[in-house]
């Protein structure tokens, strides 16, 4: 049981999956001056296995932290947002804004971090000009911007 379960993990840890590969299918698969791999196990597992890399494929992003500047919602909303954005930019011309309109809300975000205490030394500078700003939970950052 301990070798399924170790042959597993490095099967979702180290092979890159073309989009039609199935990962059973392709461990079990067998080239010239290799050694064959036989995985027994209930098709309940296998069926989670795949909705597990299904889910993985379709998801957009990860879990990160960025640090929220500004929320607010009204008519004057928008044109508030591209000002804040607007002085960030005249400070921190190196980071990346983000404004994000999710209904009713119209919102300034800054920075792309995996793990909250990394977002922790820019909230500090950002502090003295924005003394509301705060860390945020963002479910959904593209792997690119880290």
């Amino acid at each position: 049981m301990g070798k399924l379960i170790f042959v597993v993990l490095w099967v979702f840890g180290s092979l890159v999956l073309e989009a039609q590969t199935d990962v059973f299918e392709r461990v079990q698969s067998r080239s010239t001056g290799e050694g064959q791999v036989s995985i027994r196990q209930a098709p309940s597992l296998e069926r989670m296995m795949k909705d597990y890399l299904q889910s993985n494929r379709s998801a957009s992003g990860v879990e990160g932290y960025r640090i929220q500047l500004y929320s607010g919602t009204g008519n004057n909303s928008k044109q508030e947002a591209q000002e804040v954005r607007s002085k960030l930019l005249g400070l921190f011309p190196e980071e990346n804004v983000f404004v994000e309109y999710n209904a009713p809300f119209m919102r300034v975000r800054v920075g792309s971090f995996r793990h909250k205490h990394e977002a922790l030394p820019l909230l500090r500078k950002l502090k003295d000009s924005f003394p509301s700003c705060y860390i945020v939970r963002d479910a959904s950052i593209p792997l690119r911007e880290f």
